[in-house]
């Protein structure tokens, strides 16, 4: 099964005071999170934060069973004083996942090229995850996540496609954390150069 729903004109984004734990760069997708310090929550001096990390990255499932397929039941979109963040919520515990910029976003199953608003295309897969019956991305864009679209559904995985405009020539900077039934993708303003 796949599905290519598209995204609609801006709106959802605001203040996202997730915080979570970060992710581990590049490696096997099956690692343990690094124990890299989690980002603040607003108001607390990390609003200044600048991300100039554009290096894949990788995480580990956590609170599932082995057997498990989490459901993901939403998405939301914050802006922040220096990067927007994406929070992916889960029913019950989180998938391994992978996300990394590419030059061009395929469709799972179909291979079918997925052009996105923006300079740069992020893709985050989630791994053994499913996403609800009723889930839709609902548009949601900010000046610098110019499109977040859920590309496909397929054989267990689920991939989305991030367009980033950041300021500057060049991939901006990115970070994924994971907390209680979330995954969360901060990208910065700033390319990373």
């Amino acid at each position: 099964m796949s599905t290519s729903p598209t995204a609609g004109p801006p709106g959802q984004s605001g203040r996202s005071g997730d915080t979570g734990r970060s992710a581990s760069p590049s490696g096997d997708a099956g690692a343990p999170p690094s124990a890299s310090p989690s980002p603040s929550p607003p108001g607390s001096g990390a609003e200044g934060v600048v991300l100039r990390d554009t290096s894949r990255r990788t995480g580990a499932a956590r609170e599932a069973g082995v057997n498990d397929f989490p459901e993901l039941r939403g998405v939301r979109v914050g802006i922040h004083d220096t990067y927007d963040r994406v929070v992916f919520d889960f029913d019950e515990g989180t998938p391994r996942f992978v996300a990394e910029y590419v030059d061009t976003l395929h469709q799972d199953g179909s291979g079918d090229v997925i052009p996105l608003k923006g300079d740069q295309d992020l893709k985050i897969s989630f791994l053994r995850s499913v996403p609800a019956t009723d889930f839709d991305d609902g548009g949601k864009s900010t000046p610098v996540i110019r499109e977040l679209r859920l590309v496909s559904y397929f054989e267990g995985e689920t991939l989305f496609g991030v367009g980033v405009d950041p300021e500057g020539d060049g991939p901006a900077g990115f970070r994924v954390t994971t907390g209680k039934n979330k995954i969360i993708l901060d990208i910065s303003h700033r390319t990373a150069g």
